[in-house]
Parts: structure tokens; C-alpha cells; sequence
């Protein structure tokens, strides 16, 4: 008889405070293309803390770069200060309400402007992303080309359009859960499973973060067509992590 897995559930943050609690969030940062250390924060954020969700509203988007996706697709982001360890025999969740509205999006284009739950690890470039806009929601796969880590060819990206219905600001309930023996992942949206997939690498350990993007390919449309006033509001939590060990 097998018996029954050991789980863990707490809270992370339940956003309860007046401010973004800096000893479990701060501004994700990183290396650019030019070899300088890039903040993912725009001037035009306005963040709140309001009955348990942490609001950011960024309208319109500001921080834009013409060849470099690194410093033009995250507009604000935060990233966990802990680093979520995965239970060598067991699964990892993440679960968090987010409800994401829209300004001036380019309807039905869902890099144009929307709001993220991440989780991701630098070590192996591996990023899972759920994400809204004002008219979808989507999964997101990939692994990062980050140097001495992957290489170029290792580079990939799914995006998978949820057949969740949804409209601007409406919350849903978003659970990442990876389990380390067969490297899977799996994404369920409002407790019901959307969309898995199995990594081509194991991971050791998430940081989780929120962020608002816009991300139209800087190779295939010009400034004027990336930066057109749009812009996006985020809200998220509680953060709730689950572990499962069997």
C-alpha cells in the first residue's frame, strides 16, 4: 500500500502590510546585452496594497530598447528573495490569484501588453510564465540563452493559449506545480489543469516572481509599432507554496 504524500502549505506573502515587504521582494535585475546590470522598474509605476493583493499599474509603458530583448520586455518586474528549493522526491507548487487589465493593447495580441506569474531558474535558464491580457490567457515555456549557462541552441519558447474565458481584470487562481522526478509541469488555472509540459532539463530550485510585460519582436516591428501608448495594471496574491514530498 502507498502511502499518501507528506505535504507542507504556507503563505509566503499575504500582502497584509502597507508596503512591499523588501526581505521577501525586490526589483528583478539583470545583465544586458551591453554588459551592464539592468533594473526591470518603470518610471511610470505606481504601486498599492489593497486588501491583500499588491497593485502595480504601469499606463503607458516607458522602458522600451530597440535591439536588446532584455531591456525592452520586462517593464516592471519583481522577483522572490527566496529561492524555492524543489523537493528531490516530491513536487513544487506555486499558487497565486492574479487579475490583469489592459490599456490601449492591440487586441487579441498577447505580447503586446500583459501580466505574468513567474517562476524561474537562472541556473538552468528555465522560465514558466501564466499570463493574461485584457482577452487571454496563456502558458509560457522557455529556456533562456543566459552565458555559461545555455548556449544558443539550446534556446526555445512555447506559448500556449488557455481555453479559459476571461475579460479585463478578472482574477483567476493560478497553480504551477513541477514535479522533479519526470521534470514535468504542469499549470492549472481556477483548479482545473490547462496545459503541462516536461523540461528538457531538471531544476533544483524556482524564485517566483509578477511582473508587467510588452513584448512584440523587435526584429519584425519598429519603435511606433512596439511603443504606442500602451500600458497594463497587475494584481496578485496571496502567494501560497505547497510542497509535496512522497
Amino acid at each position: 500500500m502507498t502511502s499518501a504524500p507528506e505535504k507542507n502549505v504556507w503563505t509566503y506573502d499575504d500582502f497584509t502590510s502597507r508596503e512591499l515587504d523588501s526581505a521577501r521582494w525586490k526589483i528583478m535585475a539583470i545583465n544586458g546585452a551591453d554588459g551592464e546590470r539592468h533594473r526591470y522598474q518603470d518610471r511610470n509605476a505606481r504601486m498599492r496594497i489593497d486588501e491583500g493583493r499588491f497593485e502595480v499599474t504601469v499606463n503607458p509603458f516607458t522602458r522600451f530598447h530597440d535591439t536588446d530583448p532584455r531591456q525592452n520586455n520586462a517593464k516592471q518586474m519583481y522577483q522572490s528573495v527566496r529561492r524555492f528549493p524543489v523537493p528531490a522526491a516530491g513536487d513544487l507548487t506555486f499558487e497565486v490569484e492574479m487579475g490583469v487589465r489592459t490599456y490601449d493593447q492591440i487586441p487579441h495580441d498577447p505580447l503586446d501588453a500583459f501580466g505574468t506569474v513567474n517562476l524561474f531558474d537562472l541556473d538552468t535558464g528555465v522560465v514558466l510564465n501564466a499570463a493574461a491580457t485584457n482577452d487571454a490567457l496563456y502558458a509560457l515555456v522557455e529556456r533562456l540563452v543566459i552565458p555559461g549557462v545555455t548556449l544558443p541552441h539550446e534556446h526555445y519558447i512555447h506559448r500556449v493559449v488557455l481555453d479559459v474565458p476571461t475579460e479585463p481584470g478578472l482574477e483567476h487562481r493560478y497553480a504551477v506545480t513541477y514535479r522533479a522526478k519526470t521534470s514535468e509541469v504542469e499549470f492549472r488555472v481556477d483548479g482545473e489543469l490547462a496545459y503541462w509540459a516536461r523540461l528538457p532539463v531538471p531544476v533544483a530550485a524556482f524564485h517566483a516572481g509578477m511582473a508587467l510585460f510588452s513584448a512584440r519582436d523587435l526584429s519584425r516591428y519598429a519603435r511606433a509599432e512596439r511603443e504606442h501608448g500602451q500600458g497594463a495594471t497587475g494584481r496578485w496574491g496571496p502567494w501560497q507554496i505547497t510542497t509535496s514530498v512522497r
